[in-house]
């Protein structure tokens, strides 16, 4: 896999994990009035935690762009022949 081709995807998953954000956010909302807090711990949770991934992406797709993450199939070569028992 290259940079590009892992941008490409995690680009791609960051657009589906918002997707899924607002889906959810506006189901949330059709329903008309406030939901008790019990019943939404588990959605709170899954709210959380998918904005920490967009969050971790953004960071991620950033160091892609700025070219402080990058690697070559001989680097990737390298590395697996080092970890090789």
């Amino acid at each position: 896999m290259t940079p590009e081709s892992a941008h490409e995807l995690l680009t791609a998953r960051r657009q589906h994990l918002a997707q899924r954000l607002s889906e959810r956010d506006a189901l949330i909302a059709s329903a008309g009035f406030p939901l008790p807090r019990a019943t939404m711990l588990e959605t709170e949770y899954l709210h959380a935690t998918t904005e920490a991934e967009i969050r971790w992406l953004d960071s991620v797709l950033a160091e892609l762009d700025d070219g402080s993450i990058s690697w070559s199939p001989r680097e990737m070569r390298e590395a697996d022949a080092k970890l090789e028992v």
